[in-house]
């Protein structure tokens, strides 16, 4: 076998592999995505379909109109913006600090910060809400946002990110006579761009599912988030898989934008962010 054999085969192995694992991952929601248009009886025929035998809106109508969705969907729009909003702010400043500033027990400070991720979230829970509970947060937005407004390792992310911006560059605005307020603006957030793509994925994503904390810290219909919605439908209306379908199918759709829009700069802030 010749060299450029072996390289043929080894790429068409590869488009095969990537092809492969691209139908795994999206079939599932090519399924979730049909299904959502799908009269409720198709979900029990045999053998099942994959496309719908009459395409039907009826299933979005309804959680809208009469489940109110939207609201669910507006508190988690509210929730994952302002948590998105917050985490930016805390993290660009805190990185840029850890990784440019000099001041007494910076590296204490760092590792302690790193430390708080070894700790599993769920043992943070009851301290968590016995503070909410104390500081009237159940029921309320607060409550709902604060908790989830910064993480330890997006400022990890941060700190090597902007660690990787030279020196000399921040030294000759200092000197030209740039304050520290137009550094980091016309400096710092120009030259993290894939970092704040990073950054605002995972924490949309998080933002976006989360389940427990506001399963706990929210009793009210009114201040529901999507999952719980959806959690709630399924333990009422069990067998609505149609119902089911359309509000997945209406849960994905931000993240999903919002992955395709940061896709290249995402790809990049990986890469050089340090995650392995």
């Amino acid at each position: 076998m010749t060299s450029k054999t072996r390289r043929l085969f080894s790429k068409s192995a590869t488009y095969i592999l990537l092809i492969l694992v691209a139908v795994i991952v999206g079939y599932p929601f090519l399924w979730m995505l049909l299904s959502s248009f799908k009269d409720i009886s198709e979900f029990y025929m045999i053998p099942p379909r994959l496309f719908p035998e009459v395409w039907l809106t009826d299933n979005y109508v309804e959680i809208f109109t009469k489940w109110s969705f939207g609201t669910y969907y507006k508190n988690s729009i509210i929730v994952t913006a302002a948590q998105l909003i917050g985490n930016l702010i805390i993290v660009l400043f805190a990185g840029y600090g850890f990784a440019k500033y000099r001041f007494r027990f910076k590296t204490f400070f760092f590792m302690l910060i790193l430390c708080t991720t070894m700790i599993p979230w769920v043992a943070t829970i009851i301290p968590l809400y016995i503070v909410a509970t104390n500081l009237g947060w159940i029921n309320t937005y607060v409550g709902l946002i604060i908790p989830g407004a910064a993480d330890a390792f997006s400022i990890f992310l941060a700190r090597n990110f902007i660690s990787g911006i030279p020196d000399p560059l921040i030294e000759a605005a200092r000197i030209d006579g740039a304050g520290e307020r137009k550094i980091f603006f016309n400096i710092v957030l120009p030259s993290v761009k894939p970092l704040i793509a990073v950054i605002t994925i995972n924490k949309m994503v998080s933002s976006w599912n989360a389940f427990q904390w506001p399963l706990l810290v929210v009793n009210s219909d009114e201040l529901r988030t999507i999952p719980i919605a959806i959690a709630n439908l399924s333990s009422r209306f069990y067998d609505s898989y149609d119902l089911k379908m359309a509000a997945a199918t209406m849960a994905i759709i931000p993240v999903l934008i919002l992955y395709i829009a940061f896709q290249k700069h995402f790809v990049e802030g990986v890469t050089l962010s340090g995650i392995k």
